[in-house]
């Protein structure tokens, strides 16, 4: 049985079950677009909630974010150093020490 010649059968046939190389940009858009408009209501939901919390409870995303600044930093020394145990008051204190030498 004779073989077929490649060139008659080129590998570069495009499949017809894929869409062409246009449609393909236009769905990474279109998703793009989506992922942009998903953050965007995301951000505006949470501010929704920030107000609300606010209003109820005065002063509570502030004091939510200082609790959120000491756990970073907490986070960020034991990711230093494992072995060592942090305390929020040790980093409160590391602050206040800090402040002082800032305002004198």
């Amino acid at each position: 049985m004779p073989q077929q010649e490649s060139s008659a059968f080129p590998e570069n046939f495009p499949d017809p079950k894929l869409p062409a190389a246009v449609e393909v940009d236009e769905m990474l858009t279109r998703i793009k677009h989506s992922h942009g408009h998903y953050y965007k209501v995301m951000n505006l939901e949470v501010w929704a909630l920030v107000e609300t919390l606010d209003q109820v409870f005065p002063g509570a995303w502030g004091h939510f974010m200082a609790n959120r600044q000491v756990a970073v930093k907490q986070f960020l020394q034991r990711s230093r150093d494992p072995n060592s145990s942090v305390d929020a008051e040790e980093v409160e204190d590391k602050e206040e020490r800090s402040r002082k030498q800032e305002e004198s």
